[in-house]
């Protein structure tokens, strides 16, 4: 008998409109281990991401699958979730003053939304961070109420409710919703952190002109920081599938050349510095189709043009920027146009030309997969949002 079957949760659902994916982590003295991944198909349609409407369109189809999918299980059981980006709304939102009330925080952000989004969070749950740029954090006297940023995440009751029932149902209790890309972040904030410390001296700031991707099955969200305060994001939707006869890339085969980075806890990650080579989506190597590449690429490009010409640098940022890259995709660092690229349309905007710096971000420093003895057939970048989520929760 469960007497008390709410307990700190090791298991995490992440969810595709193809498969349901489940993660299981292992807590250790000092450290997190990923003990297991599994990952079960959907049929076409069970699953419509949308930040709109309810996501599950056919929900007997999708509890059947849920059901076999935990079956191995003991339960009642805690479990987290972890949502596609395209299931919410974020924004950055900018106050030139911010009260210090959690209450008239969340009224005025909540107002936000409805002016900006015509988004009503009366019907949403709502999450929020506000943070001070460092000019003004820096000043001989700052007024932290001053010129604060606020990154702002909104989620429909329908949508999220629909998941825990389907949790509820199965025996198991959501004890917190993630959403993926911002959860990824946050996951690699201390290696972005130690990455830049190792390049830049222990001095340096947190992203001063920062910028961090995340590319997945629904397409990618691209965030972006400037005097360590979000300044832009944009979630773009392009639906991503490996061509059928992409068996061949299933081979555990590095795609990277480069530099290694550091972890949060001082011990050596493989973080390496994309080569312009494999990043090439013109080039044929990648497992997914050209159009698809492209594609993605293009909206890439698009979106960092965008940003650097409505949100221009300060003179003061170093001419080097950096563009930190994740992916839940087995080869998805393979959709990044190459730096060239990145260069000369940057340069064919007009305006100030930075030398952008991408680094591809390893899930290897923080799944300590040497040290389990799960074989994981190359699913281990499929449980990057989980994982994610059950960091951020714990």
């Amino acid at each position: 008998m469960h007497l008390f079957p709410i307990s700190t949760p090791t298991l995490a659902l992440s969810i595709s409109e193809e498969a349901l994916c489940l993660v299981e982590i292992k807590k250790q003295w000092r450290k997190t281990l990923l003990h297991q991944v599994t990952r079960v198909p959907l049929p076409e349609g069970v699953v419509k991401l949308s930040s709109a409407k309810a996501n599950i369109e056919n929900p007997e189809e999708f509890l059947t699958h849920f059901k076999a999918l935990v079956e191995p299980y003991n339960r009642p059981l805690s479990i987290v979730l972890s949502l596609p980006d395209l299931c919410a709304r974020t924004s950055v939102f900018d106050f030139s003053t911010f009260p210090t009330k959690k209450q008239e925080q969340t009224a005025l952000v909540n107002w936000r939304f409805k002016q900006d989004l015509k988004l009503d969070t009366s019907q949403s749950r709502l999450a929020f961070g506000a943070y001070v740029p460092l000019s003004v954090r820096d000043s001989p006297s700052p007024d932290n109420s001053e010129k604060v940023k606020v990154l702002g995440t909104a989620i429909r009751n329908e949508i999220v409710e629909q998941y825990e029932r389907m949790c509820l149902e199965a025996h198991l209790i959501p004890t917190s919703v993630g959403i993926s890309g911002l959860d990824i972040f946050d996951l690699y904030r201390l290696n972005i952190q130690d990455i830049l410390e190792a390049e830049d001296g222990p001095s340096a700031s947190f992203s001063p002109g920062t910028m961090f991707l995340f590319i997945s099955h629904w397409g990618f969200t691209f965030l972006a920081f400037q005097e360590g305060s979000p300044r832009f994001i944009r979630t773009k939707a392009i639906p991503v599938k490996a061509e059928p006869s992409s068996s061949q890339w299933n081979s555990p085969v590095s795609e990277f050349d480069g530099t290694e980075g550091v972890n949060g806890h001082g011990a050596q990650a493989s973080e390496e510095t994309v080569s312009q080579k494999t990043l090439d989506p013109d080039t044929p190597n990648t497992p997914y189709p050209s159009y698809t590449a492209m594609k993605v690429g293009k909206e890439i490009l698009a979106t960092l043009q965008y940003y650097l010409e409505a949100f221009p640098l300060h003179e003061t940022t170093s001419s080097t920027v950096n563009l930190f890259v994740a992916t839940d995709l087995n080869h998805g660092h393979s959709l990044m146009p190459s730096t060239d690229q990145i260069q000369r349309t940057l340069k064919a905007s007009g305006g100030r030309e930075p030398q952008i710096r991408v680094t591809a971000l390893s899930h290897a420093s923080h799944f300590h997969l040497q040290e389990t003895r799960l074989a994981l057939l190359n699913q281990e970048e499929s449980a990057l949002p989980g994982y994610a989520s059950l960091m951020v929760a714990s």
